[in-house]
């Protein structure tokens, strides 16, 4: 098992933990008058979320995992946490995992703010729908 697929399965959390704010707030101009003023704030949330998990221990988890889910070939220490077994596989393993997870912050932030212009139209055609169906 490659160090870096240790994240993988984190990567739909991080994912919501990236939308939740921004969807939680439902006045429709989530950032008010500058649009990008919000993911200053969602890019540092986000990137401490990363620390934290790449601060995950794993080495005892991954040395107790059967032989056919974890390379025994791998330098896998007791103590060892995410980052270390990534480091050690790819020195700039934190360094990309890092901008990816600020590019992917401007993703979720665009799309929200696109979603979030789009409410008035999908509210209108509910509206509308229920009229139709006689609600």
């Amino acid at each position: 098992m490659r160090a870096k697929y240790l994240f993988a399965p984190l990567a739909p959390a991080l994912a919501l933990a990236l939308a939740t704010p921004a969807l939680a707030q439902n006045d429709g101009d989530i950032w008010g008058d500058d649009p990008y003023a919000g993911q200053d704030d969602m890019v540092l949330a986000v990137d401490e979320l990363v620390g934290a998990l790449l601060d995950m221990p794993v080495g005892r988890i991954a040395n107790a995992l059967p032989p056919d889910i974890v390379d025994r070939d791998m330098d896998i220490h007791p103590g060892d946490t995410v980052r270390d077994m990534a480091l050690r596989e790819d020195p700039n393993f934190e360094e990309n995992i890092r901008g990816g997870a600020r590019a992917m912050t401007s993703v979720v932030g665009n799309m929200v703010r696109e979603f979030t212009a789009i409410i008035p139209e999908l509210e209108a055609m509910s509206d509308r729908l229920g009229r139709a169906l006689g609600d």
